[in-house]
């Protein structure tokens, strides 16, 4: 750990432990989430909370699921899941071609469209916390790009249920090749529906 990193966490032990004494709760040891890299050294989180976030799945959540089995039924399999040797781990790509698509939650990689709220407590962990995510998103999107690759970001609001054949056609657009149909020429829409 550099020097910073030590001091920030005595500092913030200290405070814990001032409020632990103060209210009876869980020790600032167990709230206290630092890594050896730095990374985590701007506040404490409660047990409850670090629970409730190492629960959340880097892989196969229910939009990714939804977006590769729309994938596979507009005939497009041949994709790779969190590729590794793509920067930033894409969530779904296509190797061959550069093509990648990243599926965003609204509520930690902060949606612009969906301008969710910030959690009151603890608003200055939370706020790095977004900001980290959003500068990691940059990042990853300018280092797929720069690689050649082409970049579709779909966010969770994008597939519920109301935005389904609008998202099912802008993924068709993206990943459909030179020689296939137009997406109204192969999925025709019947006169009864």
């Amino acid at each position: 750990m550099t020097d910073r990193a030590i001091e920030a966490r005595e500092q913030v032990l200290a405070a814990a432990a001032d409020e632990d004494s103060a209210e009876g709760e869980e020790s600032a040891e167990s709230r206290m989430r630092l890594s050896n890299t730095n990374r985590y050294d701007f506040g404490v989180v409660s047990a409850a909370t670090h629970k409730s976030m190492q629960g959340n799945k880097r892989r196969d959540t229910k939009p990714e699921v939804l977006v590769r089995r729309m994938l596979r039924e507009m005939g497009f399999p041949g994709y790779r899941c969190d590729w590794r040797k793509a920067p930033g781990r894409p969530d779904v790509a296509f190797v061959g071609r550069k093509l990648a698509i990243e599926i965003r939650g609204c509520f930690w990689h902060r949606c612009p469209v969906c301008s969710l709220s910030v959690p009151k407590k603890n608003l200055d962990y939370w706020e790095a916390k977004f900001a980290r995510n959003v500068e990691r998103d940059e990042q990853n999107l300018a280092a797929l790009e720069a690689a050649g690759w082409k970049v579709l970001v779909l966010w969770e609001h994008q597939l519920k249920k109301k935005e389904l054949p609008a998202t099912r056609r802008l993924l068709y657009e993206f990943v459909r090749r030179e020689d296939d149909p137009d997406y109204d020429e192969a999925f025709p829409v019947c006169e009864g529906e």
